[in-house]
């Protein structure tokens, strides 16, 4: 993972708390990151897929939603950025 794709796909707020909320899971649905995020469908998919495509997230479908979780190839500096974040401060 370069260090600029990273920073570049978490630089927008939305894909930031989204990332700080799968790290604080094992996976977590998305139907709960709607919820918590307080945001669209739409728009959390739309993000979703951003960071899928940047690779630091992975999905799986479970019945009718995905399953999210941070990629398990991500970097432990990755990782350890994103556990010093606090959503409050976002």
């Amino acid at each position: 993972m370069q260090p600029v794709t990273f920073f570049k796909a978490l630089s927008d707020p939305t894909r930031l708390k989204l990332m700080v909320e799968i790290s604080n899971h094992d996976a977590i649905c998305v139907c709960d990151l709607i919820e918590r995020l307080e945001q669209p469908q739409p728009t959390i998919s739309r993000h979703l897929s951003h960071l899928r495509n940047a690779g630091l997230v992975t999905c799986e479908r479970k019945g009718t939603w995905m399953w999210y979780a941070l990629a398990p190839e991500l970097p432990q500096w990755c990782n350890e950025t994103i556990s010093y974040i606090d959503l409050q401060d976002i």
